[in-house]
């Protein structure tokens, strides 16, 4: 614990140092654009709504993983400057122990000025890259080898998707047959194609989100990838005959 939690002050006394070198802030602009520019390439499947940071007046997408009580990041944004603060962070924090990360007192930001040299809404987008990143290390678990088979895996992860409803329908999305497929790899990721009702239908964004949030809390499941599509449309013969008793459409 101690050595985890003196590497995230030494990555800040680093960070703080390497700053103390520029004496203006066009100079340090300049850096944080470099910083950004050196992360590492963004895996383009997690450029979702379900990773953007929500909070940010850019667009950030920040995708973590946990390995042995660890938290790894990645992250991209479609500005220079937002992507070098980004960048601060995940240089900070990248493989720090999920309860250190929770807890660090990130002084870093004050230091260097950052804080003071941001307009009030790159800093609201700040804070909310922070609390994404110290939620994702509060919630995240360190996924294990649950001694589970691949039968009970799956039914494991059925019952989680069976706990999501549309708002408008008293049957869980499952019966209503919206998951099209749903597969997991020896590694824990797993893949699944769903659809809606409708593509008008209210909930388009917070649906898919709350699939991949109830089964990435499965403790044999380290990432999840959803794709949401419309062919084939659905119908109402997908539904399962619990679902047609529940709505009466027999």
């Amino acid at each position: 614990m101690e050595m985890s939690v003196q590497n995230i002050t030494l990555n800040q006394e680093e960070v703080i140092e390497e700053f103390s070198h520029f004496s203006d802030w066009e100079d340090k602009y300049e850096y944080l654009i470099d910083l950004g520019k050196a992360l590492p390439e963004f895996d383009p499947k997690y450029k979702t709504e379900f990773h953007l940071v929500k909070g940010c007046q850019s667009r950030v997408w920040l995708h973590a993983e946990v390995s042995d009580g660890r938290l790894y990041l990645s992250a991209d944004s479609d500005t220079v400057i937002t992507k070098g603060i980004i960048a601060l962070l995940i240089r900070v924090l990248h493989g720090q122990k999920l309860s250190d990360i929770y807890n660090a007192d990130l002084y870093f930001i004050e230091k260097i000025g950052l804080k003071a040299h941001l307009s009030p809404t790159r800093a609201n987008g700040l804070a909310s890259m922070i609390s994404h990143i110290k939620s994702y290390a509060k919630h995240s678990p360190p996924k294990e080898d649950s001694g589970e088979t691949p039968d009970a895996q799956q039914q494991a992860m059925i019952d989680a998707i069976k706990e999501v409803y549309d708002p408008e329908i008293p049957v869980d999305i499952w019966e209503l047959g919206l998951i099209y497929s749903l597969t997991i790899d020896a590694q824990g990721n797993v893949n699944v194609t769903m659809t809606l009702t409708s593509p008008a239908c209210p909930v388009a964004e917070s649906l898919p989100m709350e699939v991949q949030e109830k089964l990435l809390a499965l403790p044999f499941v380290k990432d999840v990838e959803l794709s949401l599509v419309w062919d084939p449309a659905w119908s109402k013969d997908r539904m399962t005959d619990v679902a047609r008793m529940a709505l009466d459409m027999f």
